[in-house]
């Protein structure tokens, strides 16, 4: 977290680079990933020990489930398209189940590649993360995700219209 905490608090090229390269909380996530995996990564994270993922053979139209056993308890993912599963989707279900304890986000300055970085955290590290740096510069760079958050599943131009958006708010790259 001192790489999250450092970039917040610089705003700057270094401390950027520090925090892509070095920072262990962020989970990074392709668009092909296995929806399983994304749940046991984020474990690999947070260690509750609580957090399992798993894929379990179905008679459904995808062959499949996805659940995710939380705290002995095994949740469903309910995926709109009944013939697959999608990331967006398997991130948005998995933050709902492991709140109030932890949180989910998204790292901004990674929107627009195909691999994403979320950042799954303590909720009160969150909460210390807004006081200390405001809760509108911590959700610039950390978007919280709720149902309507569309991640891996935006088009282009929804992505463009986003980053040029934050362009005019602020751009650290200058």
């Amino acid at each position: 977290m001192e790489y999250i905490k450092d970039f917040l608090k610089n705003e700057d090229r270094e401390s950027f680079d520090n925090l892509w390269e070095k920072e262990k909380k962020l989970v990074w996530i392709d668009w092909r990933e296995y929806d399983e995996d994304i749940i046991n990564y984020i474990e690999n994270v947070i260690q509750s020990g609580k957090l399992i993922g798993k894929n379990e053979d179905t008679d459904n139209k995808m062959g499949f489930n996805i659940i995710i056993e939380w705290n002995g308890k095994k949740y469903k993912i309910s995926y709109p398209n009944e013939e697959g599963s999608d990331r967006d989707t398997t991130i948005k279900t998995l933050n709902k189940v492991i709140q109030p304890e932890y949180e989910i986000r998204l790292f901004m300055e990674s929107l627009g590649s195909d691999t994403l970085a979320f950042v799954p955290l303590a909720k009160e590290e969150w909460e210390e993360f807004e006081r200390e740096f405001g809760e509108e510069k911590v959700n610039y760079y950390f978007s919280k995700i709720d149902d309507n958050s569309k991640m891996f599943e935006l088009d282009m131009n929804e992505l463009f219209k986003i980053l040029d958006k934050r362009k005019e708010i602020k751009n650290f790259f200058d």
